[in-house]
């Protein structure tokens, strides 16, 4: 003979006597999910623009330190060449220096490039992964007989040319040459 089971109106039995889920509690457990793996998404988006920001943005700063210590190494050792400029309201868009080995040295912005002119030989001195969009100069001291230390102040911006998560920055640095003028 088999045992009887009795089942009330409205509980569910599996055949062992085990309790299922509910399709709401499987919907439930789905949306919730979803829910999880959408923000874990979007938080690992979120860092990853981050990072790609943060490595722009140093290659920008590199690049910019790169360029200004390459030119303060020849201007420190030069005569600057020019009046001097009424700061900040008009500085100079073109820095002439007069190096002891190289000559007559021009820098410049043309384009997006910083351009270093020496003897008539032109050459660019940012690498391609930057722009510099502005550089200007304030000198100050280079008249003759003014008393005053020689020096130059670069002012410049420059950004990645990455479009997506594109850095800029703006630098500023003040040189002076090692004599005085005359």
């Amino acid at each position: 003979m088999t045992p009887r089971i009795h089942i009330k109106p409205g509980t569910y039995h599996s055949s062992a006597g085990q309790a299922g889920f509910t399709l709401f509690e499987t919907l439930l457990v789905i949306l919730l999910f979803s829910i999880m793996v959408v923000l874990m998404g979007s938080i690992f988006i979120g860092s990853l623009n981050l990072q790609r920001k943060a490595f722009n943005l140093q290659q920008a700063e590199e690049n910019a330190s790169f360029v200004l210590e390459a030119m303060a190494k020849e201007i420190r050792v030069s005569q600057i060449s020019g009046p001097d400029t009424n700061c900040p309201a008009t500085p100079a868009v073109s820095l002439s220096i007069t190096h002891p080995v190289n000559g007559n040295i021009i820098y410049s912005l043309s384009g997006n490039s910083i351009h270093r002119n020496v003897n008539g030989t032109d050459s660019i001195m940012n690498s391609n992964s930057v722009e510099f969009t502005n550089l200007k100069f304030c000198i100050s001291g280079a008249a003759v007989d003014d008393g005053k230390q020689p020096r130059v102040t670069i002012m410049a911006s420059v950004r990645s040319v990455k479009t997506q998560q594109q850095a800029s920055i703006n630098v500023q640095t003040t040189l002076s040459q090692r004599f005085l003028s005359n």
